[in-house]
């Protein structure tokens, strides 16, 4: 039923930190660097968890429908590998673009 939703919510946060905190660290928009930064890991978290619950009600929801299938929560392991990988390239993605930021800040102002 949310097959996908799952994959896409744990994604957003660095979608938004790519594009807002560029915008943030050329000081194009109101917002601080480290509020966009942070609100951002505040949401991969919160995403995480959703995404994780969403995975969990399609994982119910199919066993309840065929009791007679194997189950096997492979793809849970998978959902939370690819959470603490995302979650890192968020963090790696945030330290690249504070120093780009700092960078720019030395060199222009």
């Amino acid at each position: 039923m949310f097959g996908a939703i799952s994959l896409i919510l744990i994604t957003l946060p660095i979608f938004f930190q790519l594009i807002f905190g560029t915008m943030a660290a050329k000081q194009t928009i109101s917002f601080k660097f480290w509020t966009v930064s942070s609100a951002n890991f505040v949401l991969q978290i919160f995403f995480s968890i959703v995404s994780y619950s969403i995975a969990s009600y399609n994982f119910n929801t199919y066993f309840d429908k065929h009791p007679s299938e194997l189950r096997c929560g492979t793809g849970f392991g998978v959902l939370i590998m690819a959470i603490f990988f995302l979650m890192f390239f968020l963090i790696i993605l945030i330290i690249i673009q504070y120093f780009i930021k700092r960078f720019y800040k030395k060199r222009y102002h």
